[in-house]
């Protein structure tokens, strides 16, 4: 295929320029600091649920190893980290925002939350959520 080159390929010319090297050298160590702010959280959170790891584990229903290996990913899955908050007795909130205007988002393995919610916004009886009809947000 034209125009698809090996990645080792396209990481060797960005390397080879002392510009694009240092660019990519801090954005290592941005995603490294990133990732470690994130585990940090995560194990802050079980220990204030005053949780160990093996604890935490059989609440989930998995090994010690599997939650290590959840804890240090940096693409975790929405309803994983969901799992796991809920293992502690919380949950989680998503909220996407439009400038004033927020919309909780639900998480799709909540099937009749995600109903009952869509319901809510339609019928316009969310408390405390602002929602704006499409016209009137268009009108701006």
């Amino acid at each position: 295929m034209s125009g698809h080159r090996p990645f080792s390929e396209l990481r060797a010319k960005i390397v080879a320029n002392p510009e694009r090297a240092a660019r990519l050298t801090e954005m290592e160590r941005q995603a490294d600091a990133e990732q470690g702010a994130y585990d940090r959280l995560l194990a802050d959170v079980r220990h204030a649920s005053a949780l160990t790891q093996e604890q935490l584990g059989r609440t989930m229903g998995i090994s010690h190893t599997q939650l290590a290996l959840i804890i240090h990913q940096a693409d975790l899955y929405l309803s994983t980290l969901q799992s796991y908050l809920i293992a502690m007795g919380g949950d989680l909130e998503l909220i996407a925002r439009f400038g004033d205007m927020r919309l909780p988002l639900v998480i799709a393995d909540d099937l009749a939350a995600a109903t009952e919610t869509e319901t809510r916004i339609r019928d316009g009886v969310d408390a405390g959520v602002e929602h704006v009809p499409v016209a009137a947000r268009e009108a701006s």
